[in-house]
């Protein structure tokens, strides 16, 4: 499944399989950049994410993870997002 990148956020990092390196797993609320997405057939036939933020060792059993883990980020997400960053960044400025 060939695509461009696009950006999703995790809604659900439980679960996490037997054997996936911790250090290379999902957080919950985080946002992602998806390059590479495919049907995989042991999961009958669901859609899988691979992400540029994150490295999975090639000896590692899973490459990928399960696309109903995230949501997609529209563009207005990431404008909600930046703005609600500055506004915190305002108020640390005004109370430190």
């Amino acid at each position: 499944m060939n695509m461009e990148q696009f950006k999703v956020i995790c809604v659900n990092d439980n679960a996490r399989p037997k054997g996936f390196p911790i250090g290379c797993w999902i957080t919950k609320g985080e946002q992602y950049t998806v390059s590479e997405s495919k049907y995989l057939t042991r999961q009958r036939m669901s859609i899988g994410y691979k992400l540029a933020e994150i490295q999975i060792p090639e000896d590692c059993e899973y490459q990928f993870f399960l696309s109903n883990r995230f949501k997609a980020c529209t563009e207005d997400d990431l404008k909600a997002e930046e703005a609600m960053n500055e506004l915190l960044k305002e108020v640390d400025s005004l109370v430190y």
